[in-house]
């Protein structure tokens, strides 16, 4: 009989146990989904995507001007070797 005592503590610590944790994981996905959440989230997302937009334009402007400067040097040699307009 005593083990049946001991299971069935030991069986209702577990349920109570699997029942906070459960409850605790329900409530973080709902603070999750709440719009102020998510409007953070989303504002993070945007800012770092730009920035990554903001280094790309400058690469590309950068390589352009580098680019024109090789093709002027090479096709109006009687300039002299031009610098990149910076």
């Amino acid at each position: 009989m005593m083990r049946r005592v001991v299971w069935f503590g030991g069986g209702m610590a577990a349920g109570a146990g699997g029942a906070v944790w459960a409850q605790r994981k329900v409530r973080a996905q709902i603070e999750r989904a709440r719009p102020s959440h998510l409007a953070v989230v989303a504002s993070d997302a945007a800012r770092a995507a730009g920035g990554v937009v903001r280094e790309a334009v400058q690469e590309g402007r950068s390589a352009a001007r580098d680019r024109e400067a090789q093709l002027r040097n090479r096709y109006e040699p009687s300039r002299g070797p031009r610098q990149a307009p910076r």
